[in-house]
């Protein structure tokens, strides 16, 4: 794979590409890096462009300063920039939870620059009956790891919560060390999903084949929101994938496969 960066909104984006063909863009979530996405890409082969990327903050990526914040339609904003700047104009966006509702706000307000969407545990617990509550719990749970042994342990946390305690194992030391090396995107992250106004009038002016994957194994507020969604979408399809909330790890050709079923 080749490294490069692209400006997005004054910031440098760090990507990765692989392969030629139909352009695929890759947008990680929370607690996470562009490397999320290795197994994934590696299933999908290299009769596709992949293009992998870590969102401002993370990884190899830069910020602006200070960095206190940020929301779902600035990453979406970079998510547009880094498309039309590496001309992958027509891309099918694969995004994982917070990543997938960037995608969703590209495909909103910036109508062209994507053809289809995969959407992988999307994190929009506020379409269960149950998401204020469990969002309580997860920032519960985030808080008291960081008061009682730093940011590294928060992100731990955050993960284990969000997929059980298999998850940091799952991911590796590689990638947990990623994670907890950004603390500052990790804090912005974890305001950035409420700060999206999209309701269901707006889902409905979302026209583009969505399809929406969900983890059998993943907690049932996280299953009944990605339910919730597919039913406001116009073109929306639910795949339940074997497997929790990482399933670009731990299901990699199944993420791959609904990849290639958009095409």
């Amino acid at each position: 794979m080749s490294l490069a960066t692209v400006e997005a909104g004054g910031v440098e984006l760090a990507v990765e590409e692989r392969g030629s063909g139909p352009p695929v863009v890759f947008v990680h979530g929370t607690a996470n890096a562009r490397s999320v996405w290795r197994e994934t890409v590696m299933a999908l082969g290299d009769g596709f462009r992949s293009i992998a990327y870590d969102r401002r903050a993370y990884g190899d990526s830069g910020a602006p300063e200070p960095y206190g914040g940020t929301t779902v339609g600035e990453q979406a904003d970079d998510l547009a920039a880094l498309i039309e700047s590496l001309g992958a104009e027509g891309a099918i966006v694969c995004g994982h939870e917070l990543g997938a509702l960037a995608a969703l706000d590209l495909l909103l307000r910036h109508r062209g620059l994507a053809r289809a969407a995969v959407l992988v545990e999307p994190s929009m617990l506020w379409l269960s009956a149950g998401g204020t509550d469990a969002v309580s719990t997860l920032r519960e749970v985030v808080e008291k790891a960081a008061l009682g042994r730093g940011p590294a342990a928060a992100v731990a946390a955050f993960l284990e919560a969000v997929d059980g305690p298999a998850a940091v194992r799952m991911l590796g030391e590689e990638r947990l060390a990623a994670a907890q090396s950004a603390p500052r995107a990790f804090a912005a992250d974890l305001a950035a999903a409420a700060s999206w106004p999209a309701g269901r009038r707006e889902l409905a002016r979302i026209t583009a084949p969505v399809t929406v994957l969900s983890g059998e194994r993943s907690a049932p507020v996280r299953r009944e929101a990605a339910e919730s969604l597919v039913r406001l979408l116009p073109q929306a399809e639910l795949v339940h994938v074997a497997g929790g909330h990482l399933l670009p790890v731990e299901a990699p050709s199944e993420v791959a496969a609904a990849i290639a079923a958009g095409v």
